[in-house]
């Protein structure tokens, strides 16, 4: 596998539209999506299961009225998706969410299930 380009990643270039970085992020925001966006990727795991977008800002979530996640560095929608193991534990892949946890933790952050459809990313 190819060395992780944040920057090719950032204007879209090897990654689906779907999962494309949403604006407005904070620099947590943006790093949480790198680390998201980079395993995902690594494992193969980038097939959104036709939403049209995997991650929201949290400007963008309150706008849409959602009830959680509305002050999280970054909003992960996973229903459908290949990347729902890294983040639902109905789906009973703990290697998967122990290796999301663990790319998050490198950067002082943690997903948190909101829902069964998505998560939020916050600073530890």
């Amino acid at each position: 596998m190819p060395e992780f380009d944040i920057e090719a990643a950032l204007s879209g270039d090897g990654i689906p539209p779907d999962y494309a970085c949403p604006e407005g992020l904070s620099p947590e925001g943006v790093k949480a999506w790198e680390a998201v966006v980079h395993l995902l990727q690594e494992k193969g795991d980038l097939h959104s299961g036709g939403q049209e977008h995997v991650f929201y800002s949290p400007a963008a979530w309150r706008a849409r009225g959602e009830e959680y996640g509305r002050e999280s560095e970054l909003v992960i929608l996973h229903d459908g998706g290949s990347h729902a193991a890294y983040f639902n534990y109905d789906y009973g892949s703990y290697s998967a969410i122990e290796a999301m946890n663990q790319a998050l933790r490198e950067h002082d952050l943690f997903a948190e299930g909101c829902t069964s459809w998505y998560s939020a990313v916050y600073k530890l």
